[in-house]
């Protein structure tokens, strides 16, 4: 038997080694500098062999490539070893993003291609430019909650423009370096958060069991938009429920979902619960219920899903963009700076998260900049944006994937998904989406919260018996409580990102009402009655100006008044007037007072703002006095006031009576003043 062309080709390379490196036949010993790891394939190779027809074999697998080729080969082996982590958790966190991006989608009255490019989009360019290796970014509830007014308002054609203004929000943001106002938001607020977004998105769910109807282009979609009765608009509005069997098999898809979704990690945690859980109805759907005359909608009914690389939107026939204007402006801006917030905020508490996890510390600001740049890209490609999912992040990083390689690698995976298996997508029912999205919800809410508050809410009595013990150990102040409360509220009635901002400023007026509270002035008289000190403790500011003015009886005191703030903290321009007006009635009253031991941090507010202080209280450097000492007044007296004039004022301040003494200093002079 005469050999093949190719196999004679080969067989000549082997004998002449002409640009081979080892030609040996078959069976034969390689080369000890030939450095062969790749075994499995070389075996394979080997009993591919082609024989003569004497039976002789030739075309060693060291025919098959050159030296350069081999080493790229074994190189890349050798890197997918190394990375396996990092790659198969890339696939198993796309894998179970994809019902997520659909379902969300769905929550925003959008086609669900356009969540699932959102996955992909937002996933890469937060994974390359952010700031945290192993996060994963993509379409979330959070966000998809705020689009549904603009959406059905305006259309999908806004939205995307909401998603690039908020982009350049987010990076803008980043760049200015404001990503450390997220310790600004205090933690009832962020229970109050979670809680509220995880009551949303299940109220969210019940528009699945509404009877759909046709949209203007044609196509069914599932309408979640938000009237008067907020989240509650599914109980509220007059849309038809779904009945008969078709609402029976739905409620059967959301328990199987549901089932499965929760009893899956329990049995093995090698597949992807969700994904599991979307399978599972889905199968029932085509293999059961269809087949017996019965039927659920499913995504193709809704929405159906076309599998495409995105292009710019504005060369998107399925798109009309109108033009950028004010009035355009005039019509996003709320919403994107909800997205922009909202993103932003589920971004740098997860990232907290991340750091707490893996004892690494990531760059707040440049997440926002990573942030804002996916959502730029998100909306010019036609896609929802997003910001970090908690979940996946949290998937990925148990999983090993802590680089931004397995972040990339989810991406891409995403994409192939998208782009090959769209088909099996449009048969997914609603229902089961349904079904993942309740056990998210359940695991989204802070159910310790409701021990906390609930302990909170109980009296003393109960709190201290018995029965009672565990949960009373749960208190903490009635203010808090009533701050996770607050947020709730107004997230089912009104915004995600309206009720973080009421959650934030009712936490700051209770806190400035606490430290109004904690200010103390503690009134000494001396033995002969000739003077009194009063000893200010606590936090001057705008809150505790009044209690500050009432605990001084001016017209009761001695000619000589001594007023030290060394456990005072002086805060605020109200609080300078407050010391203000307290000389001037001391004045009125022809009383000398003397204002020392002013501590460091409040000196240096007083120092930025000596042109409001008023006469002598500005003419001197209110220091402490023991930090009056050689060599230092100098200084302290020069970073009070500066300069020359510095170094005249070192000293104690007296309003009223005798102008101002100066007790021994860096000049040498002697105090000629009664001390303290």
């Amino acid at each position: 038997m005469a050999p093949t062309k190719s196999a004679v080709n080969s067989y000549e390379l082997a004998k002449t080694g002409e640009t081979l490196p080892n030609p040996i036949a078959l069976g034969g010993e390689p080369d000890a500098k030939s450095d062969v790891d790749l075994e499995s394939i070389v075996s394979e190779r080997r009993n591919e062999a082609t024989h003569d027809e004497n039976g002789n074999a030739y075309g060693h697998i060291d025919c098959l490539w050159n030296k350069g080729d081999k080493s790229a080969i074994q190189s890349f082996m050798a890197w997918l070893v190394t990375n396996k982590s990092q790659l198969l958790s890339g696939v198993t966190v796309s894998l179970a993003q994809v019902p997520e991006a659909v379902a969300f989608s769905l929550v925003a009255g959008v086609k669900p291609i356009v969540g699932l490019h959102a996955a992909w989009i937002m996933g890469f360019f937060t994974a390359v430019v952010g700031g945290r290796p192993g996060m994963i970014s993509g379409a979330t509830g959070a966000v998809a909650v705020v689009m549904i007014d603009l959406v059905a308002d305006y259309g999908v054609e806004y939205l995307f423009y909401a998603v690039m203004l908020a982009g350049i929000i987010q990076a803008s943001f980043g760049a200015l370096g404001g990503g450390a106002l997220v310790r600004m938001i205090p933690h009832p607020v962020m229970v109050g958060f979670v809680n509220g977004l995880g009551i949303v998105i299940g109220l969210a769910q019940f528009n699945s069991f509404k009877v759909q109807d046709s949209s203007n282009d044609s196509e069914r979609r599932l309408e979640t938009r938000r009237l008067g009765g907020g989240a509650f608009t599914p109980f509220t509005n007059d849309e038809e429920w779904v009945t008969g069997s078709t609402a029976v098999w739905m409620a059967v898809h959301v328990l199987v979902a549901m089932f499965v979704t929760i009893m899956l990690p329990r049995l093995t945690k090698a597949f992807p619960s969700a994904l599991a859980g979307i399978l599972s109805p889905t199968i029932v759907e085509w293999a059961l219920v269809r087949p017996i005359g019965h039927k659920t909608n499913v995504i193709e009914d809704v929405s159906s899903v076309e599998g495409s690389f995105p292009i710019p939107v504005w060369f998107d026939s399925q798109y009309n963009m109108p033009s950028l204007s004010f009035d355009l402006l005039g019509k996003i801006w709320v919403t994107s700076v909800l997205i922009a917030c909202i993103g932003m905020l589920e971004s740098l508490m997860t990232l907290s998260l991340i750091d707490d996890m893996t004892g690494t510390k990531g760059d707040r600001n440049q997440e926002c900049i990573g942030q804002g740049t996916g959502n730029i890209i998100s909306g010019m490609f036609g896609a929802m944006g997003g910001c970090t999912t908690i979940g996946q992040s949290i998937m990925n990083i148990h999983n090993g994937g802590t680089t931004r390689l397995s972040a990339v690698s989810a991406s891409m995976f995403m994409l192939l998904i998208i782009l090959v298996a769209y088909p099996v997508i449009n048969l997914i029912p609603t229902a089961a989406l349904v079904g993942v999205m309740f056990v998210i919800c359940y695991h989204t809410i802070e159910w310790s919260s409701i021990n906390v508050i609930v302990s909170t809410a109980m009296p003393r009595k109960w709190r201290t018996d018995d029965k009672f013990k565990l949960a009373g150990e749960a208190k903490v102040n009635r203010s808090d409580a009533l701050t996770v409360l607050l947020v709730m509220a107004v997230t089912l009635w009104m915004d995600l990102a309206v009720a973080v901002v009421v959650g934030i400023v009712f936490s700051s007026l209770v806190f400035s009402w606490n430290s109004g509270s904690t200010l103390t002035v503690e009134r000494t008289v001396s033995a002969d009655k000739q003077s009194v000190t009063y000893e200010v403790g606590g936090s001057l500011f705008f809150a505790s100006i009044q209690p500050f003015m009432d605990k001084f009886t001016v017209r009761d005191d001695p000619k000589s008044v001594h007023i030290h703030f060394d456990n005072c903290d002086i805060y605020d321009w109200s609080a300078i007037e407050a010391v203000n007006s307290l000389a001037d009635k001391y004045n009125e009253e022809e009383k000398k007072v003397t204002f020392g031991k002013i501590s460091l941090s409040s000196r240096r507010i007083m120092e930025k703002a000596k042109q409001l202080l008023k006469g002598e209280v500005a003419a001197g450097a209110i220091i402490d006095e023991e930090e009056i000492v050689a060599g230092e007044a100098h200084k302290i007296g020069e970073g009070f006031i500066g300069g020359r004039e510095g170094r005249k004022a070192s000293g104690w301040v007296e309003r009223g009576g005798d102008t101002t003494k100066r007790r021994k200093g860096a000049s040498g002079d002697e105090d000629e003043s009664n001390k303290v």
